[in-house]
């Protein structure tokens, strides 16, 4: 269908991101884990983009992170 989209939403309760952090979550190498790649969300929002969608981060309320993707539904 032409001009709609799909829209997922992801929440947790958890600590949450600082700012800083939640505007660099996707970009390649950016970990807080001592053994991690830092390639898992910008892999995720690579094949987003190529598939016409976004992702984005914000804080989720009281506490928490939200993750907000949106696809084309056609």
């Amino acid at each position: 269908v032409h001009g709609e989209e799909v829209v997922i939403v992801v929440a947790d309760d958890g600590i949450g991101l600082p700012g800083q952090d939640r505007d660099r979550l996707t970009e390649p190498y950016v970990t807080h884990k001592p053994k991690g790649t830092g390639l898992g969300l910008a892999i995720v929002r690579r094949i987003i983009v190529e598939h016409g969608g976004s992702i984005e981060v914000s804080e989720a309320q009281p506490t928490g992170t939200t993750f907000t993707v949106e696809l084309p539904a056609a």
